[in-house]
């Protein structure tokens, strides 16, 4: 939707999204997050097309590029369609993957055209649903629905593979089950029209434009706002390097990578849920700190477990507290910096999404090499290490700050 007309300081926002907003936004971001998970049963969905799982990666490998690049040019996209507008085309882009992706079996060029489309859909909705946010609610509500939108999310995300498990043992085919994911992403499209809709006569700050910049991203660096960028990036590398190696994990420890997939993803969402309303009334730098240690503690339970099922769903628990609220802790961090400093709240909201893209797509690469070179548990040691670097970034962050004052 294009921009309202009732433009207002950011001091005189509402303190809530009314509920004819929030719940199609977050009903609509449920949808597409769930479509976008079905990815990780797509090596499964084409091996019993059949096809060889080599396809399945190069396909993935094609939407991974893709995100990258379109995050990069979301903002462009968004400052000509209006950035509701775009949340909404994105979702419809994720139903032609889906469909696409249902068809791969009989045409499996289609499955290519499918990587691309998902990986053009997520990126783009993911780089600019957050701020939707930013712009309609007071500077200190914004963490509180950040974390709520990065709960649904998540919440979306972890429901897809259970969801097309039971799809496929009622109707014996992927095919159905990526019908399915294309029809949410279509009433996802729906749900989210009629939330821009609702928005397009709401109060909402003054926002420059959205598109990313050279100069732009150079200026959310020299800010303040670099300390949860650059933590945002090395937090997303020990989550993809131990959800991606996941298995080889579990097999070492005699246990099953469902239990840490299932107990992490209920969790985070369970936590994300449970503490959006109180989480803006804290000091996020000590929020912050506290997750770095969960995270470390996980990681190390996780480190020493030799094949203890309850201490490694201890570990995964750990891990899923501190991790999984770090996301919207640390990106409500960059947008209360960014108010304060003069920073763009769009330019450093999609910085931060970069960055976390960056370093999840980036660091299984690297991880695998450790992987290879020396074994899971030197890789663990080598997350905790990065861990232990955000917790150095963090204070001096805290450093600065206070010279500062």
């Amino acid at each position: 939707m294009s921009a309202a007309a009732n433009i207002i300081a950011a001091e005189k926002l509402p303190d809530e999204v009314p509920l004819e907003v929030s719940i199609p936004f977050m009903l609509g971001s449920i949808n597409v997050a769930a479509s976008y998970g079905s990815s990780f049963f797509l090596v499964d969905a084409l091996r019993s097309a059949p096809q060889s799982a080599s396809i399945a990666g190069t396909v993935i490998s094609t939407g991974t590029i893709a995100t990258i690049l379109c995050s990069l040019v979301a903002g462009r996209i968004a400052d000509l369609f209006g950035v509701m507008r775009t949340i909404t085309l994105a979702a419809a882009v994720m139903a032609i993957a889906m469909i696409c992706f249902a068809a791969a079996p009989a045409f499996i060029f289609l499955a290519y055209l499918g990587g691309l489309s998902l990986g053009i859909g997520w990126s783009i909705f993911y780089m600019l649903a957050p701020l939707q946010i930013l712009e309609r609610v007071r500077p200190a509500a914004r963490v509180k629905y950040l974390t709520l939108l990065s709960g649904s999310q998540m919440l979306g995300i972890g429901l897809a593979v259970p969801l097309a498990r039971t799809v496929v043992e009622i109707f014996g085919s992927y095919i159905a089950a990526y019908s399915l994911f294309a029809a949410a992403c279509l009433v996802g499209a729906m749900l989210l029209e009629l939330a821009g809709r609702a928005l397009a006569q709401a109060p909402q700050i003054k926002m420059a434009a959205v598109r990313l910049t050279f100069e732009g991203v150079r200026e959310a660096f020299k800010s303040n706002t670099r300390y949860p960028i650059v933590m945002i990036g090395i937090g997303a590398c020990v989550f993809s390097g131990l959800s991606t190696f996941q298995t080889l994990y579990a097999s070492s420890r005699g246990q099953s990578a469902d239990i840490f997939f299932l107990v992490f993803t209920l969790t985070a969402v369970f936590l994300r849920f449970a503490v959006a309303p109180v989480i803006g009334k804290v000091r996020l730098e000590w929020v912050a700190a506290f997750l770095i240690v969960c995270t470390m503690a996980g990681l190390f339970l996780l480190l020493m477990n030799a094949r203890s099922a309850d201490i490694y769903i201890l570990g995964t628990a750990m891990f899923a507290l501190g991790y999984g609220l770090s996301y919207s802790t640390l990106n409500g961090m960059v947008v209360l910096i960014a108010g304060t400093d003069g920073t763009s709240l769009a330019v450093a909201s999609q910085v931060f999404t970069l960055s976390y893209f960056v370093g999840l797509f980036g660091f299984p690469y690297i991880a695998g090499q450790i992987v290879s070179a020396h074994s899971f548990d030197d890789l663990l040691i080598s997350m905790m290490m990065l861990i232990g670097g955000n917790g150095i970034v963090l204070a001096i962050q805290v450093f600065s700050a206070s010279r500062e004052r």
